[in-house]
């Protein structure tokens, strides 16, 4: 895998949804297929609508250097190889959510936020179950609505951040894990988990 800062370029930040296809100029090869997951997760770092947007991209592919919207500012080759007891750090920005019933369309499900910590943190331990348990030093910070517009339909995600250590349960399911992110919200900024051995 690759570890990438990368830069995105002012103009559209204010619509959430641009900067996925900023990002998606970096893998112009890539041949993209309706409901296939990005070759890449993200997370926003650093946004300033009139100089620029910095984002941490875990891909499975280089990303190219530069394109019109975004430019590579550097970039590392990571092979995370976890060992069963193991204690490590770790931060994870998530679009915490659970799925319930539209009333007025009792056949469609949509997700709502949720709000409590503690239900936060008991949605963190499910995505890890069996990959990882015995959380501690957690903290858990909210953040404001990320507004986006995708063609005409308009829409918003709550994240929030954890910070805290984990103990490795099954080395080759948080791989997995960490690979293909964790929870809804993926286009948006959500699901990279990064760790690191503790000090």
């Amino acid at each position: 895998m690759h570890l990438s800062k990368i830069w995105l370029a002012p103009g559209r930040l204010d619509n959430a949804w641009e900067w996925h296809r900023a990002l998606w100029t970096l893998f112009p090869d890539i041949e993209r297929q309706a409901g296939e997951p990005a070759p890449f997760l993200y997370r926003m770092e650093n946004m300033n609508l009139a100089q620029g947007a910095e984002v941490l991209v875990q891909s499975s592919i280089k990303p190219g250097a530069a394109s019109d919207r975004a430019r590579v500012l550097a970039t590392r080759t990571i092979d995370p190889r976890p060992h069963t007891g193991q204690l490590l750090s770790f931060r994870l920005t998530a679009n915490v959510t659970k799925a319930i019933r539209d009333k007025d369309q009792p056949e469609r499900k949509i997700r709502v936020p949720l709000i409590k910590e503690e239900q936060q943190i008991d949605w963190l331990m499910r995505k890890l179950n069996g990959a990882a348990d015995k959380l501690s030093a957690l903290r858990v910070q909210s953040h404001p609505p990320t507004y986006f517009r995708k063609g005409r339909r308009p829409g918003k995600i709550v994240s929030v951040t954890f910070e805290g250590a984990l103990n490795v349960a099954d080395p080759d399911m948080l791989r997995e894990v960490m690979e293909k992110g964790i929870g809804p919200a993926k286009a948006f900024g959500c699901g990279l988990m990064l760790v690191r051995r503790r000090a």
